[in-house]
C-alpha cells in the first residue's frame, strides 16, 4: 500500500510540475517584442540607386521602381515599431511592379524571376515580424537586401550584355 501511495504522490508531483511549465509557456506572449538593442547593431547594405543607369536607358521616370528603392532605403532605418508596416508597403509595391509589364527591355524571365524572389523574401520577413524569432527576422531581412541587390546588378548586367551583343553584331561584315 505504501508503494501505491508513493507512486501516486510522485505522479501528482510530476503532473503539477508539468502543469506549471505549460502554464508559464502559455502565459508568455506569442509575439515577442523586439528591442532596439537587437537591431541597432545591424547594418543592411543596399546598392546605390542606379540613377545614371536608368537615365541612360530613358527610364528615369520609372516611378514604381524609384518608389521600391525608397521603400527599401526606408526599411534600413529599422524603426521596429513600424517595421511590419514598412514590409507591408514593400510587399504592396512589389505586387504592383510585378503585375505590370516592365519597361525598357526589362521584361525578361531573368528580371521577372528576381523580382518574384524579392517578393517571396518580403513575405518571409513579414511572417517573421508577426512571429518574431531572434534567429529568423534579421537573417530574413539580410536575405531580402541581398536578393534586391542581386536584382539591381542583374538589370545592369542584362543591359551590358545587350550592348555587347549589339556591338558585336554591328562589327561583323
Amino acid at each position: 500500500m505504501k508503494n501505491y501511495f508513493f507512486l501516486l504522490s510522485l505522479l501528482l508531483t510530476i503532473a503539477c510540475g508539468e502543469r506549471n511549465n505549460l502554464k508559464d509557456s502559455l502565459s508568455a506572449p506569442t509575439k515577442n517584442n523586439v528591442g532596439k538593442e537587437i537591431i541597432s547593431g545591424e547594418s543592411l547594405e543596399l546598392v546605390d540607386y542606379p540613377e545614371d543607369f536608368l537615365k541612360d536607358y530613358g527610364l528615369e521616370e520609372w516611378e514604381d521602381f524609384r518608389n521600391l528603392y525608397k521603400t527599401m532605403d526606408r526599411l534600413k532605418e529599422m524603426d521596429i515599431r513600424d517595421i511590419e508596416l514598412n514590409i507591408i508597403g514593400l510587399s504592396s509595391r512589389l505586387k504592383d511592379l510585378i503585375s505590370q509589364d516592365l519597361p525598357g527591355g526589362f521584361e525578361t524571365p531573368q528580371i521577372r524571376s528576381r523580382l518574384k524572389v524579392v517578393q517571396m523574401q518580403t513575405q518571409k520577413s513579414r511572417y517573421f515580424t508577426r512571429h518574431y524569432k531572434k534567429d529568423s527576422l534579421l537573417p530574413s531581412l539580410r536575405a531580402l537586401y541581398y536578393h534586391y541587390n542581386i536584382l539591381i546588378l542583374r538589370m545592369i548586367v542584362l543591359k551590358e550584355d545587350e550592348n555587347v551583343a549589339v556591338s558585336e553584331t554591328k562589327q561583323r561584315p
